[in-house]
């Protein structure tokens, strides 16, 4: 498993907007320039701190306010009549609980919650619908998302691969020259080797429910 950031924040968190429970301290997420697995994090550089709670598994930026038809809306897309489909990262999975900080989906999420099953579960019913069908199914994007959380493992730059190719970061925004050139011959080499490991630990997450991709069908309770 992955270390999280040695100064990690835990300052007293909120409520569970889902059922109400307390929320504890996950994570803190840096700013791409200055993340790296493992090593200290300097808390002014912090750019996220999310709070998840144990009883439903929701996870919530701390500090932030939740409108629950907003988010709602944020993961449905219309399906058949009074139906809405879902397609989401799974915080339940294999993926997650491996890479943790250095999970890869982790900016995934179309809304401000980061959902399990149980808490999808939730905010469908506060919606006024209820979750038909749920599954977390063998898919290209998790397949992606798992091999960048174990290539995460080996490179000083969270998703490194990723924040190069969006143009987020370069050598002058990294943590130094040195790291950037170390973490690009990490990448181009260990990539391939990463697949071969990542491809049937997927797989096998999926198939026993843990996938990294979290499908639903939603009804309304009135339909």
């Amino acid at each position: 498993m992955l270390d999280r950031p040695p100064d990690r924040v835990v300052a007293k968190p909120g409520a569970c907007p889902l059922c109400g429970e307390q929320l504890y301290g996950w994570i803190a997420l840096a700013d791409p320039g200055d993340a790296a697995i493992g090593t200290p994090v300097a808390t002014s550089n912090l750019s996220r701190i999310v709070d998840r709670c144990e009883n439903c598994g929701v996870a919530v930026d701390r500090g932030r306010d939740v409108d629950l038809g907003d988010e709602w809306q944020a993961v449905c897309r219309p399906g058949e009549p009074g139906c809405r489909e879902i397609s989401i990262p799974n915080r339940a999975s294999l993926q997650a609980t491996i890479g943790e900080v250095g999970w890869a989906a982790i900016d995934a999420y179309p809304g401000r919650l980061l959902h399990t099953p149980a808490s999808l579960e939730r905010l469908a019913e506060r919606n006024g619908y209820m979750v038909e069908r749920r599954r977390s199914p063998l898919s290209r994007r998790a397949q992606g998302w798992m091999w960048q959380t174990l290539l995460n493992g080996l490179t000083f730059h969270v998703d490194f691969a990723r924040e190069v190719r969006a143009g987020r970061l370069r050598p002058a925004s990294a943590r130094s020259r040195t790291r950037f050139a170390i973490d690009t011959i990490v990448t181009v080499l260990g990539a391939p080797l990463v697949l071969l490991v990542s491809a049937p630990l997927e797989l096998g997450a999926a198939l026993a429910g843990r996938g990294g991709e979290l499908v639903a069908t939603a009804r309304r309770r009135d339909g």
